[in-house]
């Protein structure tokens, strides 16, 4: 099977397989995955990360101290398994919850991925094995890690898809996806989104009915749409993130596609972007609201079998277990957030939500829409996603295009990752209001069927074994591998 040819590194990103999964009329060969494809219902295969609810896979989130962890229900997303898929990967992380867990794992991509946006995990099933990835975003997993790794990275408006999950903040974060393509990231979203009587967090969601996506996947879809630049996140870069001149040239050129194509692009300002580099408000509400609602998700457990109740358990677990690396991978995101606010009703954080909000409405997305009559905004996906993440707001990233081949290597801080190389892919953002997806949709199609951008790279590992992506097309609206 091409999974097991392909997960030969120290650390395996396919971590669980149910055995539902291999009971599926399976044909008695290893050597393929058309078994698994082609004789059950045409199922596509899926990679979720490994920090949802389902009831018979682990959702450890990242951490040993996890491991054997059930909860009483399913998560909303496996609706994908009624649709016909294969739940494949139970993968790592919430990147502030177990920052120190994630391990290098065999990835598609060029070798040393920068640690804020290496294609691993999740995104190493969906480009090697899966039709799609599926996990928890909040910062920078849809973009840096799908921009890393020549994908599309949706990350839906907070609250459009239901969450039962270890998540940093439900502010702020959603669950999104990657795949190959605009238009499967649509079909996915047509099956996730929507209402759900058992988490409040929906009941903003101004449709009853989920929209069917895919219609909005149209070749001439940025005809008439009105598109603004945010110059000033152009200008200052967000920790972690730098926007060289390859990536910058790029950017402007396509910005001149997109005009003659039929779209109207303006610059705009985030007013907020400078306080958004500098202001502690959002640290002090993300941390507080992960030490709490990490306290309520342990408490539902229905099975607990390390007796996890608090962050603070888990950050001793993690000094104690020599499988978490410590302390060659820290903990001090885990502690920032134990050392938070124990009450969201006390002062300073209703100051600190209120500071956050305004950065992420009138001083950034919103009104930057607004001030110009906007249909969305457009960065590039390596300094996109700050502002609109305090808000909770829509991103989708898209292929834009590649370093080129004698660009000089640079490595991380900690030198084991390469943050800057030959040949490593980047993307372009479309970023809009608050359940704007329909109109990201459309945009981010139309830029993707101009452009071809993601056929000029080559990943530099293949499957030894083709999947037959031909019967996935039939039901997921597949595009060309």
């Amino acid at each position: 099977m091409t999974i097991l040819l392909l997960d030969k590194a120290p650390h395996p990103g396919l971590m669980e397989m149910t055995l539902d999964d291999f009971k599926l009329d399976w044909k008695g060969t290893f050597s393929t995955s058309v078994g698994l494809v082609e004789t059950y219902l045409r199922r596509i295969e899926e990679a979720l990360k490994n920090q949802f609810a389902t009831y018979n896979l682990g959702n450890t989130s990242g951490s040993t101290a996890l491991k054997g962890a059930r909860t009483g229900r399913d998560a909303v997303v496996v609706k994908l398994t009624d649709a016909g898929v294969i739940i494949l990967d139970g993968e790592q992380t919430v990147n502030i919850v177990i920052e120190n867990q994630h391990p290098k794992e065999t990835t598609p991509a060029p070798p040393q991925r920068p640690p804020n946006r290496y294609g691993a995990g999740w995104l190493t099933g969906d480009c090697l094995v899966s039709a799609a990835g599926v996990g928890l975003v909040t910062w920078v997993s849809h973009a840096g890690e799908a921009e890393r790794s020549n994908l599309v990275g949706l990350k839906p408006t907070a609250g459009l898809v239901s969450c039962d999950l270890v998540m940093l903040s439900k502010r702020i974060g959603s669950v999104g996806h990657t795949t190959r393509c605009v238009k499967d990231a649509a079909a996915i979203l047509s099956v996730i989104a929507g209402k759900c009587a058992g988490d409040p967090g929906t009941a903003s969601i101004p449709f009853d009915t989920t929209p069917d996506y895919t219609r909005f996947c149209i070749p001439d879809g940025l005809d008439g749409a009105r598109i603004g630049v945010p110059r000033n996140a152009l200008r200052g870069n967000p920790p972690q993130a730098e926007l060289t001149p390859t990536v910058s040239e790029s950017f402007e050129r396509h910005i001149e596609l997109m005009r003659r194509v039929g779209a109207t692009v303006v610059d705009t300002d985030f007013e907020g972007f400078d306080e958004s580099l500098t202001s502690k408000s959002p640290a002090v509400v993300k941390r507080t609201d992960f030490k709490l609602d990490l306290a309520k998700y342990l408490e539902k457990l229905k099975h607990n079998p390390n007796d996890i109740r608090t962050l603070g358990d888990v950050i001793r677990w993690t000094h104690n277990d020599p499988r978490e690396e410590y302390p060659s991978r820290g903990t001090e995101g885990l502690e920032n957030a134990w050392a938070s606010l124990d009450d969201r009703d006390s002062v300073e954080f209703k100051a600190a939500l209120e500071f956050m909000q305004w950065l992420a409405d009138e001083g950034g997305v919103r009104g930057a829409l607004e001030r110009h009559n906007l249909d969305a905004l457009i960065l590039p996906t390596c300094v996109s996603p700050l502002v609109p993440h305090l808000g909770g707001y829509p991103i989708i990233s898209v292929p834009l295009g590649f370093y080129p081949g004698d660009t000089e290597v640079k490595m991380c801080p900690r030198g084991d990752m390469t943050e800057r190389g030959p040949n490593l892919p980047f993307g372009l953002s479309f970023i809009g209001d608050l359940y704007s997806e329909e109109k990201l949709i459309q945009y981010a199609y139309a830029f993707e069927y101009h452009t071809e951008a993601r056929k000029f790279g080559k990943p530099i590992i293949r499957p030894t074994t083709e999947l037959m992506w031909n019967h996935i097309s039939s039901l997921a609206h597949s595009c060309t591998v």
